[in-house]
């Protein structure tokens, strides 16, 4: 996975709202170029009380065993902070208890941590999942990118400042 990997462009195909006197929709496109660093908006769930595609995990054990030396930790090392590579690997060990992000969080802007694209389990299809830093500390916010934009459950990006 190269630095390019932890940025990802999404090309998202949303309804606009219907006109008062139309049935008939036409079709936006919107691309988003978002990666480690960047700051994401919540912004209203899909539901009544939580968000529908926004998870949040609290780490309550670390796997104190080391992290497999595959080819990909020996390219990449465990986990590079800077641009999220191997993120997953590094979190995604031991235990932690998961929840659905409560509504209250509306608003709320929180830093991308990592972005890459993992293979559901059931399918086989690539999904665009999204890592943001937890209001806590070893807690991160787990984000389906495609359908959580697409539900505006993330409202905006802030893109941080990069040098040119």
């Amino acid at each position: 996975m190269s630095t390019k990997a932890t940025v990802f462009t999404v090309v998202l195909l949303m309804l606009v709202t219907f006109a008062k006197a139309q049935k008939s929709s036409s079709v936006k496109e919107e691309e988003y170029e978002v990666g480690t660093g960047d700051t994401a908006v919540l912004g209203k769930s899909k539901g009544a009380e939580v968000y529908a595609y926004l998870d949040l995990y609290r780490k309550t054990r670390w796997d104190p065993s080391d992290i497999v030396q595959d080819s990909f930790t020996m390219k990449y090392g465990a986990y590079d902070s800077s641009t999220g590579n191997g993120f997953y690997r590094y979190f995604f060990r031991g235990d932690f208890d998961v929840a659905e992000l409560p509504n209250e969080f509306k608003g709320r802007k929180c830093e991308i941590i990592g972005v890459e694209v993992l293979k559901k389990k059931e399918t086989g299809e690539d999904i665009n999942v999204m890592y943001l830093k937890g209001f806590q500390e070893n807690t991160v916010i787990w984000v389906d990118f495609d359908d959580a934009v697409k539900y505006k459950e993330i409202e905006r990006f802030i893109a941080k400042k990069r040098a040119k």
